[in-house]
């Protein structure tokens, strides 16, 4: 049986990636209606694939950015979450966490992807939205972060 992430969990995270650097005064949940879709995203697709899974959890945190601060931290913390709460092995360091961080930071700069991501964001049937999602997770940005997450965390 698949364990999931709670809308809970997913705050909770956020309010502790926001503490680490000083800003725990700037949680918002912007979005809720946005993460409850994430939930039910990630639940209704990809059968028993829990890396993609896992990568849903991460990009759709990412395109639909349903905090106010902090959502790139918080979607790679909750992807590992899951892995973990599905008994994965975590073989990450903060090094790589922050390696990785890095890179989707210039890879999103250098590809204008903070556009379409906004984009789909702003995207109001579920279908189309789902659909979208998808792309993004299937795009280069997409299989990195996804081979990122098998090369370290492996079932135990």
């Amino acid at each position: 049986m698949i364990s999931y992430l709670s809308s809970e969990e997913i705050i909770e995270i956020n309010k502790l990636v926001l503490e680490e650097t000083n800003e725990s005064h700037k949680f918002i949940l912007e979005q809720p209606d946005d993460l409850q879709f994430i939930l039910k995203f990630v639940a209704d697709n990809f059968v028993k694939n829990l890396y993609k899974k896992s990568l849903a959890y991460c990009i759709s945190l990412i395109v639909l950015h349903p905090f106010k601060n902090g959502n790139h931290r918080t979607s790679l913390i909750a992807a590992e979450r899951f892995l973990l709460k599905n008994n994965f092995r975590d073989f990450s360091s903060d090094e790589g966490d922050l390696i990785l961080q890095k890179w989707r930071i210039d890879y999103e700069q250098k590809h204008d992807l903070e556009r379409e991501f906004f984009r789909i964001t702003c995207v109001e049937d579920t279908k189309e939205r789902i659909k979208e999602t998808i792309k993004i997770m299937n795009s280069e940005y997409g299989k990195h972060i996804e081979k990122w997450l098998k090369n370290n965390f492996s079932k135990t």
